[in-house]
């Protein structure tokens, strides 16, 4: 079991079978759900698979919902959490960092080195810093069946494939850590890296410290950076609505700082827009997937947009799980003298292919903050996209591009028409859109935000 291989022995199984009360299950008791009403419980791990049913069931009850762990994350969450609580950092070294050494940089890329956003955006601090003459590794997962996609520092490779459980892969991640002494470990990801991070710290508190990034509106995110921040030297976010939400998760309001990134953005912009004779462009980039993403939702614009008559052309640049079955309905529906697809481009082409777009759709669930919507801003086309995370620290509604309900699609058609019907409006809009980003990345230094960072969290 997960919780003996830390030590944790659970106190009981409560299960709503009769004929198993009284019994027990390699020495631990089962109860009926009565038993809860009788004792004051730490958590309740819910771990069968109708977790909505016994969740309801529990609340029911009169449980606290704070007390209440599901799913996997979740679980493994409090279950490190508990186990670093219950380990001896004196059982360990207790290393002191030399004065004068300069700490190296550790690179959480835990879902493999991809081309991601987050890895992406990893890659670029990398070579940021590389420059700066600061050490680094990155630790990444063999997650990927391709090799580094990056080497500008060496990779460290976890095989959790070959691991016997939840503590080895813990236990190799912290070994993988001290190694790397003295260190700031640069968390992207909620996961196995991150929480042996903390451990490492735990371990050696003077060796260590933990820059924690919050790159997307994600539960996960909240949860475990909210509970482990006594461990955590600062906790960079993305967008102003992350930070709210954060802190109502107790992360400490003086360790969070915002933190922007570069996006190409020419000090004067050389584009043109569609004139009213021609078919509007309506650009997307992204993952083609229908989860968080909406993808599905780019073709059910479409097809209303023809409804009312728009001549358009919607460019779809991007690849996901959703492109057979996009390419489907695209003959279905005889969209394709309407819709473009571009597949993936290269980041050196992204510039040019938003100064060809007059408008930049997205039908996105959640988000960050999405770096598709700051370069196409930055490339004058104008962000007609749901209310997600991020949305409106780049766009002013009405003025820079237009924010509507997540999940209306009528509502983001009709911001689209307004466009088509005033194109003046739409090169001006652009325009103030392009001098958002501009000004933003005119005002951001970051080389001067990493070497201040750096040594702020060793002060």
């Amino acid at each position: 079991m997960c919780f003996r291989e830390f030590g944790i022995v659970p106190e009981g199984f409560i299960d709503n079978n009769r004929l198993l009360w009284g019994n027990s299950y390699e020495g631990i008791p089962i109860y009926a759900p009565d038993r809860l009403k009788k004792q004051e419980n730490d958590y309740i791990a819910v771990t069968c698979k109708d977790e909505e049913t016994i969740c309801r069931q529990l609340l029911e009850m009169g449980i606290e919902e704070n007390k209440i762990l599901y799913g996997n994350h979740k679980i493994r969450n409090y279950l490190f959490y508990c186990a670093a609580r219950n380990d001896k950092p004196e059982d360990y070294i207790r290393l002191k960092r030399m004065t004068g050494s300069c700490p190296g940089v550790v690179f959480d890329l835990q879902n493999g080195m991809v081309l991601g956003g987050v890895e992406a955006w990893t890659y670029e601090l990398a070579g940021q810093l590389k420059k700066q003459g600061v050490g680094g590794v990155y630790l990444t997962t063999d997650n990927t069946l391709t090799g580094p996609v990056n080497k500008t520092y060496p990779a460290h490779i976890f095989r959790y494939t070959e691991c016997t459980g939840q503590k080895e892969i813990i236990e190799s991640g912290v070994s993988a850590i001290a190694e790397n002494l003295p260190c700031t470990v640069i968390c992207n990801f909620p996961q196995y890296i991150f929480w042996s991070a903390c451990i490492a710290k735990r371990r050696y508190p003077e060796q260590v410290r933990i820059i924690a990034v919050q790159h997307s509106d994600d539960e996960t995110y909240y949860e475990a950076y909210g509970l482990w921040q006594e461990y955590i030297d600062c906790c960079l976010v993305i967008s102003s609505f992350i930070e709210d939400k954060l802190i109502t998760y107790g992360m400490e309001k003086n360790k969070i700082m915002p933190v922007g990134w570069h996006v190409s953005c020419d000090e004067i912009l050389d584009r043109s827009w569609s004139k009213e004779e021609l078919p509007i462009q309506i650009g997307y980039a992204g993952r083609v997937t229908v989860t968080l993403k909406r993808a599905d939702l780019l073709l059910e614009a479409a097809l209303k947009l023809r409804e009312k008559g728009i001549r358009f052309c919607l460019n779809i640049a991007g690849t996901g799980d959703y492109m057979e079955t996009l390419l489907e309905r695209m003959r279905e529906e005889e969209l394709s003298g309407y819709v473009r697809l571009a597949g993936y481009i290269d980041r050196k082409e992204i510039p040019d292919f938003w100064k060809k777009q007059d408008i930049m759709i997205s039908c996105s669930e959640r988000e960050g903050h999405s770096i598709s919507q700051a370069e196409a801003m930055a490339a004058g086309a104008v962000p007609v996209i749901t209310d997600v995370s991020g949305a409106r620290d780049d766009v002013t509604d009405g003025y820079n591009g237009f924010v509507v309900p997540v999940n209306d699609l009528k509502v983001l058609v009709d911001r689209i028409c307004v466009l088509y019907h005033n194109r003046g409006r739409t090169k001006q809009m652009g325009i103030y859109a392009h001098e958002t980003i501009y000004k933003r990345q005119k005002a951001m230094n970051q080389k001067l935000f990493w070497e201040d960072l750096l040594r702020k969290v060793w002060l």
